[in-house]
């Protein structure tokens, strides 16, 4: 041995005999946990050694039922277990299962599972009914390789289950891709990565046949909606989700904004902020459970086409649908939605913006924004679905619609404002229609009546004969004013009167519709300024239905009319049309008193109330011209 050999020991020899004897059993120490480590990686390779160990290994740190019937390393020295079968009673379950761990898992920013692959696999992340959770895998697991594997869980108690069809790629690289469905509803991420402070983003695409159902999957509550096929940027950090970037389609109309949800208070808390270019009306109206009709070709869904279906069938105009107004339990919410363009609308609606908030189940749109190429409706809702019916309100103007908007003929023209203040309880249309109580009222600055209307309204047979034989029965008369004004009580809506005046005419319509029957019962008589020869006795009356009116015009009168004309004719032939003339001298209406009645419709006052005050005014003049215009309208 040289010199530096030597050396190189003398430390070795400067120890006691005692010191010398503990350094050689630290090394044969040392040496036998290197033999027993290499043994075991050799053995670990076997599956005929690896399985009962990994099954003890289960049997000890996890359950006593879980096994898997067999496994090994994927080679000695390495770190990839290979395991078959595996079966974890109430936890997971999968034909094949790959995992490679990360001995430096315990540093910031790498999780303890480098690799897993899984093959066939069912996940159970939740079995009892808690509170909403999230799924961050990318704080366990950077790189995944998984085919049809399905994620279960319980969310406010009812079950849920996600199937994975694949999911592959790394965190760290950002490069994860995935496809799953759950139900009808379709879901694919693409460049899925891990962010700083644990978080995930990547681009998302879902599509189903209601959003209600992709809602319910992460905790969140949504209405019914049309099929919907969008995309938009995923950011998961924590227990908050957000997509923004939102763009696609649902039903036919386009949609685009941003939506997040915050799971980390004890109730969900949703930001919703949506806006489209284009809005087809009927995918509006199946989000508010209204059944409206979809055309030829559109998108709809089952809901939609059942509550169309039954709403054909009922015979009703107001439509027999009920909002679950339980799932506003679920969440609170700040809501804004904006189209900017709506088509197919009744009434001309031309756009819309909802604005509102949900707390804990109270809903206030502070701002339902209806507009038209002419004119706006802006109202604001209020509903407390804390009990069951829900107690809702509504008020708000009407401001330069088109009358033609809302009544479809051409006898009227103009535009319309108003007013109205109204109560409701019910959580379904016509629950709440039967129970409306308020007061609303309407009037024109611009009004004119067609000259036919006008004289029809009077039931006048000679006038109506001569504006045809000088054919000015389509031309119009401007309206002096017209307004009128609408109490309701219970479900029951009066007319406290409805008036048209122009220089001809003074037009007056009472009675008014019982919304819980929808029955109609409305008088319609006009009192002529000048004198008229062809006047008939009777009145205008509408009956039947809101969605079936039937109109009557002759009665009882009329035939004493016709008699008495038979009668005077046996004395001289021109004695016969007495009856028939009407010597006018009817008064103008009290224009300023209607339309300051109907401008006050949405002032906080009761209509019962309002009667009585009406009725103890009766010394005023304007109201005592409306009283006996309202008294010979509704004279048999």
């Amino acid at each position: 041995m040289s010199e530096v050999d030597n050396r190189r020991f003398d430390w070795l020899r400067s120890l006691t005999q005692t010191q010398r004897l503990i350094v050689w059993i630290a090394v044969g120490f040392l040496l036998a946990i290197l033999a027993v480590w290499l043994a075991f990686n050799i053995a670990m390779a076997n599956a005929k050694f690896a399985t009962p160990t990994l099954n003890w290994a289960l049997h000890t740190f996890g359950n006593k039922s879980a096994h898997i019937q067999r496994g090994r390393l994927e080679h000695p020295f390495g770190s990839r277990l290979l395991m078959r079968t595996l079966d974890w009673p109430g936890r997971a379950d999968a034909e094949e299962l790959d995992v490679a761990f990360d001995l430096f898992g315990f540093l910031p920013g790498r999780p303890w599972t480098r690799y897993i692959r899984v093959r066939d696999g069912d996940l159970i992340l939740d079995s009892k009914a808690s509170g909403p959770k999230t799924i961050d895998p990318q704080k366990w697991v950077n790189h995944i390789d998984a085919q049809n594997v399905t994620l279960r869980y319980t969310r406010r108690g009812e079950p849920h289950e996600v199937k994975i069809i694949s999911a592959s790629g790394s965190f760290a690289k950002g490069t994860v891709k995935a496809e799953a469905f759950s139900g009808a509803s379709h879901i694919s991420f693409d460049g899925m990565a891990r962010q700083g402070g644990g978080s995930l983003s990547g681009e998302v695409a879902a599509k189903g046949d209601n959003l209600r159902r992709l809602a319910d999957l992460v905790g969140a509550s949504a209405p019914d909606t049309p099929p919907f096929d969008i995309k938009g940027k995923l950011e998961m950090h924590a227990r908050t989700w957000s997509v923004s970037d939102i763009n696609g389609k649902m039903g036919d109309s386009d949609l685009g904004g941003k939506v997040a949800i915050d799971l980390t208070h004890d109730k969900p808390f949703l930001k919703v902020d949506l806006a489209s270019k284009k809005l087809d009306f009927d995918d509006l109206g199946v989000v508010f459970g209204v059944p409206v009709g979809v055309g030829e070709g559109e998108t709809a869904n089952a809901e939609q086409r059942q509550a169309r279906a039954a709403f054909n069938k009922s015979g009703r105009l107001i439509p027999d649908a009920r909002i679950d107004f339980s799932r506003l339990k679920a969440v609170n919410a700040d809501i804004r939605f904006a189209a900017a363009k709506v088509v197919d609308a009744p009434a001309g609606v031309a756009s819309l913006t909802l604005s509102g908030t949900l707390r804990d189940q109270v809903l206030d749109f502070n701002q339902a924004l209806v507009k038209t190429s002419t004119g706006d409706l802006d109202a604001k809702i209020h509903i407390d679905a804390r009990s069951d019916p829900a107690h809702s309100t509504a008020r708000g103007t009407l401001s330069h619609v088109q009358i033609n908007r809302l009544i479809s003929s051409n006898y009227v023209t103009g535009s319309l404002n108003g007013t109205f203040n109204l109560k409701f309880t019910g959580s379904g249309f016509r629950e709440a229609a039967a129970t409306a109580t308020g007061e609303a009222g309407v009037w024109s600055p611009d009004s004119k009546i067609a000259k036919l209307a006008d004289e029809a309204a009077g039931l006048d047979i000679g006038e109506i004969l001569l504006l045809y034989a000088k054919r000015e029965a389509h031309d119009y008369i401007p309206s002096t004013c017209a307004a009128g004004n609408i109490a309701f009580s219970k479900g029951v809506a009066q007319l406290a009167p409805a008036v048209i005046d122009n220089k001809d005419s003074t037009i007056l319509a009472t009675g008014g519709a019982n919304l819980k029957s929808e029955s109609l019962d409305v008088h319609v008589m006009a009192k002529p300024k000048d004198i008229s020869l062809g006047k008939l006795n009777g009145e205008i009356h509408v009956r039947g239905t809101l969605r079936h009116p039937s109109v009557s015009a002759l009665n009882g009168k009329t035939l004493l009319q016709g008699v008495f004309s038979s009668a005077l004719s046996t004395v001289t032939g021109a004695l016969a049309v007495l009856p028939f003339i009407e010597t006018g001298g009817g008064k103008d209406a009290p224009c300023a008193t209607l339309i300051a009645d109907a401008k006050s419709a949405s002032e906080a006052r009761n209509p019962a109330k309002k009667v009585a005050e009406s009725k103890a005014s009766a010394k005023d003049k304007p109201k005592k011209q409306i009283e006996e215009l309202s008294k010979k309208a509704t004279e048999k």
